[in-house]
């Protein structure tokens, strides 16, 4: 089987060029020209030995020369910065439309994709491996082919002069091509394995400092702790070991590459020595290949960069190859509200949890799913909202299979409201407005007043305009959620999926959500994954699931008769009720 030839990274990178596409070359001339001029001072230097060799240097003539080195040195600067001042604007377009590219993808990637995965590593994909890249597009893109330009021209000198200096200034290359072997040797899997700790290191880090209230109250500081400290651990040693193995061949090719005097100075003295060639011959080469040095040297830690563009770029390529949930962009007409599964099954990577599922929803009316933990309600909400497509059998809307539905259309008709719903760091205004960005400060307020809400939003230091902190985190878990189904009324979608909104909410809230639910089910059709039973009593139809299946269907009345499992479920609820109001009595 054909080895899978690996994509060239800079064709990569310049495929994200967009607008700056074909703004380079001009940087990679520029610098070039920059290292010829700069050469200028080491022939300005030859020049001048050659003249006092031969006695006919005067003071005018050596300030020439040392004027022609300055103008050169100048040139260079001049040059270098232009080239670089271009090189750096390409930079970043090319980092900008990699995380916008990024970014538009987390909108298109299944759900289930960003719920899995750890918030530290969109972190460490948009930050530090977009981040890294930022050297080798603005320095070792246009400045290789200037390393090289410099290099070649002076050995060309060299050769013209006399080949045999010309090949005593190279005799350090194929030396140090050896060390550079040895250092190359795994560098791209220890890169990888160093890119890869950091990642881990980043997430660790997130949750560690997202969770340390509940650490510090629990007292888990040695455990929560010791996993970020195990990452750091992985990070530290991953580092090390990449280092150690660079850091002997590096070594070595800083010690042999610059040496050049090894072959010119034996060589050109006795070549010198036999009559071959003259003093000032022998003075210019060995001058001149200590000038090509510099470059060369920049050259040969530049190739480095390659398995750096090539390691930062591969985490990124690997998102962007994830397969994404297809969906037309041309509306479609549906008929009706209601939601259909057709022996839908559907599984988390190779693990099923749905088997061939089937039922309707009612229009207009509330449809309750409830069931054990990992049962597989919550998964039914998400597949009716869009964030996967079933494994297998089929979900309807409106009479049409999701998956010929456009997203935006979907959003429009369909509003979900989550058990943990995000707040932004902004007012508490402008969090509801999300549902509808056209709308007015009344009807914000109107729905704040239909969600319950408005009363104790006006109890904030500053009403409406308070922030709500860093996910929401100034609000308790019940306001969140009713400033959510607030933002979710304000919608007017002709959906609303509910899923365990009562799931952080103190009896007083629950009591609150449940009169807001109330209003939510007129001219709606409302979908309610139940965490509290005593919030669905109402509906007009439930649904038990249990190990991925439905077990049980109809009104409250209907399943305390016919669903063993459900007369459970409600026997336990009010048990528990029981025991709670017994405490607080007790309590009290």
């Amino acid at each position: 089987m054909q080895k899978e030839k690996k994509p060239n990274p800079i064709a990569v990178l310049f495929s994200f060029a967009g607008e700056a596409k074909g703004r380079m070359p001009l940087s990679v001339i520029l610098a070039v020209l920059g290292e010829l001029f700069g050469m200028a001072p080491f022939f300005a230097v030859a020049a001048l030995a050659s003249r006092l060799y031969a006695g006919t240097a005067t003071v005018r003539e050596a300030a020439l020369l040392a004027a022609a080195a300055a103008a050169g040195m100048a040139l260079r600067a001049l040059l270098c910065w232009r080239s670089s001042l271009r090189s750096h604007g390409v930079a970043f377009t090319i980092l900008r439309n990699i995380r916008r590219a990024v970014a538009d993808k987390m909108r298109r990637v299944p759900m289930g994709v960003m719920l899995e995965t750890p918030t530290g590593h969109f972190k460490a994909l948009m930050v530090d491996n977009v981040g890294k890249l930022e050297d080798s597009i603005a320095h070792v893109v246009p400045e290789a082919p200037s390393q090289i330009a410099a290099p070649l021209s002076s050995i060309a000198l060299m050769f013209a002069m006399d080949w045999r200096m010309g090949l005593a200034s190279l005799i350090t290359i194929p030396l140090s091509v050896v060390f550079m072997v040895g250092m190359m040797r795994g560098y791209g899997e220890k890169m990888a394995l160093y890119l890869k700790s950091g990642s881990e290191m980043n997430a660790a880090l997130v949750e560690y400092v997202g969770g340390i209230q509940v650490i510090k109250a629990f007292g888990r500081t040695g455990s929560s702790y010791g996993k970020y400290a195990k990452s750091v651990n992985f990070f530290h040693d991953s580092t090390l070991s990449w280092w150690r193995q660079c850091w002997f061949w590096m070594s070595g090719v800083k010690a042999v590459l610059p040496s050049t005097l090894l072959g010119t100075l034996p060589i050109g003295a006795y070549l010198y020595m036999n009559g071959e060639i003259t003093l000032p011959v022998f003075i210019t080469c060995m001058v001149v290949s200590l000038g090509f040095i510099a470059p060369m040297m920049k050259l040969a830690f530049g190739t480095e960069q390659l398995t750096v563009i090539a390691a930062n770029l591969g985490p990124i390529r690997k998102f962007l190859a994830i397969p994404e949930l297809k969906r037309p962009e041309k509306p479609v007409t549906l008929s009706g509200s209601a939601f259909s599964f057709e022996d839908v099954s559907f599984a988390y990577d190779e693990t099923e949890v749905l088997h061939k599922v089937s039922f309707e929803t009612i229009p207009g009316a509330m449809t309750a799913i409830v069931g054990p933990s990992g049962s597989g309600k919550s998964t039914i909400a998400k597949l009716m909202a869009g964030f996967w497509d079933a494994t297998s059998g089929t979900v309807r809307y409106g009479g049409r299979d999701i998956r010929e539905i456009p997203f935006g259309q979907l959003m429009d008709d369909v509003s979900y409201v989550a058990q943990d719903n995000f707040l932004f760091d902004m007012s508490i205004r402008e969090n509801i407005r999300i549902g509808d960005k056209d709308a007015t400060d009344d009807e914000i307020v109107a729905a704040a007043k239909t969600a319950n809400c408005h009363d104790f939003i006006m109890g904030l230091p500053s009403g409406y305009d308070t922030l709500a902190g860093d996910a929401g985190d100034r609000l308790s878990g019940g306001e969140r959620q009713r400033i959510t189904i607030a933002r979710a009324m304000l919608k007017k979608a002709s959906v609303i999926i509910l899923d365990e909104a009562t799931a952080y909410s103190d009896p007083e809230s629950e009591s609150l959500i449940q009169q807001a639910i109330g209003r939510l089910i007129r001219g709606k059709t409302l979908i309610v994954v139940a965490h509290r039973l005593s919030t669905i009593r109402s509906a007009a139809q439930i649904l038990v699931v249990n190990g991925g299946g439905i077990v049980g269907r109809g009104t409250q009345e209907e399943l305390l008769l016919s669903c063993p499992l459900y007369k459970a479920m409600w026997a336990e609820h009010i048990g528990a009720s029981d025991r709670i109001m017994e405490g607080v009595r007790e309590y009290a």
